[in-house]
């Protein structure tokens, strides 16, 4: 049985003007209107989430991170309690505080908080002025395919 869209939110975080940081921004671009899921892009805000959350049964994270210990275009997926165990994230890019910090805030502070919860994480390393590198463009692909995997 196919899900409908009321009952998955996707949810892509970025900045367009920021490198590899663009990869939530282009996601969104390339899924609006095309998956069984509705779709929100939050710039670099976290916190807008909870004025886009609608009490979706099941919502995915999509952003970029980064690590030292990934190449770029690699891509991390954690689900649950994981998002809160390893996304332990400091920001150090266009966002005002990182993904992880913010959405234990809101767990905290929203009245409704999804309990499924999915995040997957683009591997960059060039957040500076330009466009998107190669290696992201190939992990934006792989990232997708995992978010029709959880859809």
């Amino acid at each position: 049985m196919q899900r409908t869209r009321n009952e998955t939110l996707v949810v892509t975080i970025g900045s367009p003007l920021a490198g590899d940081d663009s990869v939530g921004c282009r996601i969104f671009e390339e899924l609006r209107g095309k998956i069984d899921a509705r779709i929100e892009y939050l710039g670099t805000d976290i916190f807008r989430f909870s004025n886009v959350y609608k009490n979706e049964e099941r919502v995915v994270f999509i952003d970029a991170v980064y690590s030292e210990n990934m190449g770029a275009g690699d891509i991390v997926y954690f689900r649950g309690n994981e998002v809160f165990k390893f996304l332990n994230d400091t920001a150090v890019d266009a966002h005002m505080l990182g993904v992880g910090e913010g959405l234990k805030i809101l767990k905290e502070v929203m009245p409704s908080f999804p309990e499924d919860i999915h995040f997957i994480g683009i591997s960059c390393k060039k957040f500076g002025v330009g466009g998107l590198s190669e290696d992201v463009a190939l992990g934006m692909k792989r990232a997708i395919d995992k978010l029709m995997e959880i859809l």
